[in-house]
């Protein structure tokens, strides 16, 4: 079976899910129309039937199309699962990015490996803070000892506020491009709801994993539901490889998230981001995703989506 033909029966199969479940979920509506529609029926026949046999019937038939309609549904989760594609892991993905779409500041390291032009392998800590679906703001490591650069996302404008120099400022076309520049940290995964939302893409296939425990910066221990996503489509050519994510069990948070990509022996580039909560930031508004929460005193703006003109902040 082609992609195409993949598609089409997925669109065919989420149609049919979704009326099976109306009918389901509106069942004294159907009964009325059916014993209504019967009710005529007998007023015109020479046999007419009295109104508590036409409910009767009426709700006999309400029970047996409701018991098909079950039947179909257990069918088709069979199928589904046997498909590979779990509900539950399905159901998980979805209450995770339910969860990373709150407004609420968490902060999780970020961990980028690899594998550089001149061999071996490096991992690059950056600190990450997210809010909601849209807004992030990452710390990475300067070249000099003690020394770091910021970039991020505030909803509207993105942004990149270097150890020196102008502060950079642009539309999501110009943070992708600026991070493809950056070997050390290509990737375009830095926000929670990336990962997620790429796991739930048609390319790939999920799987519900045995339920872990995952033990926090704190100490504390976590109870997570483990998925992982498997990349089956060669639509995905940016897309890794596998995405596992721990979610908890308790409130479907994203605890960790693992994305990996699979390197020929020769090939540059990164192997691996690895996202693992640390905690939450309440005191941490919306401002700090904006890149003047960033720096102090005066600094060149550059509008990189602009003509290169700049101006100084006021």
């Amino acid at each position: 079976m082609n992609e195409n033909e993949k598609a089409k029966q997925d669109e065919f199969r989420e149609v049919w899910i979704e009326s099976l479940l109306v009918s389901a979920a509106n069942p004294q509506e159907h009964t009325d129309r059916v014993a209504r529609a019967m009710e005529q029926i007998g007023k015109d026949s020479d046999a007419p039937h009295s109104v508590d046999a036409v409910r009767e019937q009426a709700r006999s038939l309400r029970w047996w199309t409701l018991a098909i309609a079950a039947s179909f549904l257990l069918v088709l989760l069979f199928l589904v699962d046997s498909g590979g594609t779990s509900g539950k892991a399905v159901a998980a993905v979805e209450r995770s990015l339910n969860a990373a779409a709150e407004l609420m500041t968490r902060k999780y390291l970020l961990q980028v490996e690899y594998r550089p032009a001149f061999g071996g392998a490096r991992t690059i800590d950056h600190q990450l803070y997210v809010q909601g679906k849209d807004r992030f703001a990452l710390q990475h490591p300067g070249l000099l000892p003690g020394t770091s650069f910021w970039l991020g996302h505030a909803g509207v404008d993105s942004w990149v506020v270097p150890a020196i120099g102008p502060v950079l400022k642009g539309d999501d076309t110009f943070l992708s491009r600026w991070i493809r520049s950056r070997e050390e940290l290509n990737t375009p995964f830095l926000h929670i709801t990336t990962l997620l939302t790429r796991m739930m893409s048609r390319g790939y296939q999920l799987e519900t994993l045995s339920d872990e425990e995952i033990v926090m910066p704190d100490g504390l221990a976590v109870e997570c539901q483990h998925i992982r996503a498997q990349r089956m489509s060669a639509n995905e050519p940016d897309g890794p490889d596998i995405i596992d994510l721990w979610a908890s069990l308790e409130s479907g948070m994203a605890m960790r998230l693992i994305a990996r990509w699979e390197l020929a022996e020769d090939e540059i580039g990164r192997e691996s981001v690895v996202l693992t909560f640390q905690h939450d930031e309440p005191l941490l508004g919306e401002e700090w995703f904006t890149a003047e929460a960033h720096y102090e005193g005066q600094r060149t703006i550059l509008r990189a989506d602009s003509q290169p003109t700049a101006e100084q902040q006021r």
